[in-house]
């Protein structure tokens, strides 16, 4: 708008001269240098415009040719920056055709001459990882601290997260924890490392981080995952404690597992085969028979059933309340085993045949085929026993 402004005011001007001088173009007479010149005045503007045209293509003639060498560095500079951007190309392709060290090489080459030179270190480092030389990958890493800091975390993280996927979890995690105390609010430095923890089975670090991953709202930190790694570290506790004999403290533990956690078969499961290794059998019966009171499922009644319960006889008669209830998910198969074996501990063999029998002609599973071998068994019947047996590790097997 300001150009166009500018042009018609000079048109404007120009029009208003050329009537002027049309009407009087006066005189104009110059001498210099024993040279005279006499013209109008219209004519020395022309002049004037000329000279300024001559002196400027002259200026821009000269200003071009005292700037050849620098054209020519510029040019040079391009020339290797193009080729330098091939060889990037050409080491990504060695890199997927699994030629690391060729991939390594030609990345790392011309790297001083690269538009882009941190991508030629991503590069190498994924190279390096690749062959298994993590000792290079995280000296890459420290030459990319030293020439481009602010690129360095973003590397340090493609590295943390390529190590872990080759398990290399050790490195992983001190480069993670050294990235999330610079970065404590950076989400996906907090799910990496969480990951990490996990696949390393560090149950105690990942303790501390749960905290902080709940409030997270990061994409890709699903209520499934978060669900997952809360799960793996209360059983991954649990275990430890059994392991350490620890019963008080797992007490405590159980007392501050989320209630939405508390529900979990697998959870479950897990904090009662942890009692039975503290030798405390009565604990393991009790969660789960409060659990299966609340929901009964297959994997919690054949886990409780397996204890086995101290009390056979009551067992089974609080089998049958949890049976009639409406609440559960347990199939025909998995009731009519609970009930045989409750029955058999409880010295009714007859029963438990009869409720077993429908269970032995529809694809028995393992536990009733061994059920009914030991039944067998017992009652001195060795060529039936072998048959369940036979079938039974068919079956399995």
């Amino acid at each position: 708008m300001k150009r166009l402004i500018f042009i018609i005011l000079a048109l404007s001007l120009a029009a208003i001269a050329l009537v002027y001088f049309v009407r009087d173009p006066g005189t104009a007479d110059i001498a210099l240098l024993g040279w005279h010149l006499q013209t109008s005045a219209l004519g020395l503007l022309a002049l004037l415009l000329i000279a300024f045209v001559a002196l400027s293509l002259a200026w821009r003639i000269l200003a071009a040719l005292l700037n050849i060498p620098t054209f020519w560095r510029q040019r040079t500079a391009r020339q290797k920056r193009a080729a330098a951007d091939e060889q990037l190309l050409q080491a990504w392709a060695e890199l997927v055709r699994a030629r690391f060290d060729v991939a390594c090489k030609l990345a790392l080459t011309e790297i001083k001459h690269a538009s882009v030179a941190p991508m030629h270190y991503v590069v190498a480092a994924d190279a390096l990882i690749a062959k298994e030389d993590t000792s290079a990958a995280l000296t890459i890493l420290d030459e990319v601290r030293a020439n481009f800091p602010r690129f360095a975390d973003y590397l340090a993280l493609h590295i943390a997260n390529r190590l872990h996927a080759q398990h290399n979890l050790g490195p992983a995690i001190e480069l993670l924890q050294a990235l999330a105390l610079r970065h404590p609010k950076d989400e996906a430095i907090t799910c990496a490392l969480a990951e990490t923890l996990y696949s390393a089975a560090d149950w105690e670090k990942l303790a501390l981080l749960l905290p902080v991953l709940r409030k997270l709202h990061w994409p890709g930190l699903t209520e499934q995952n978060l669900h997952r790694l809360s799960l793996g570290v209360y059983r991954g506790l649990i275990e430890q404690l059994a392991r350490q004999n620890k019963p008080d403290q797992l007490t405590a533990l159980w007392a501050d597992v989320p209630k939405a956690l508390r529900s979990d078969a697998a959870l479950l499961i897990s904090v009662a085969q942890a009692w039975l290794k503290l030798k405390q059998p009565a604990n393991a019966e009790r969660v789960l028979e409060k659990a299966l009171s609340q929901h009964a499922t297959n994997e919690l009644l054949r886990a409780w059933v397996a204890i086995p319960p101290a009390n056979p006889a009551r067992a089974l008669l609080q089998l049958e309340g949890w049976m009639s209830q409406s609440r559960g998910s347990v199939d025909e198969a998995t009731r009519a085993y609970a009930t045989a074996y409750l029955a058999w501990l409880s010295g009714d063999e007859a029963r438990a045949l009869q409720t077993l029998a429908p269970s032995l002609v529809n694809q028995p599973d393992g536990p009733s085929l061994k059920l009914a071998a030991d039944i067998a068994q017992h009652q001195r019947d060795s060529v039936q026993a072998l048959a369940l047996l036979t079938q039974a590790y068919n079956r399995l097997s």
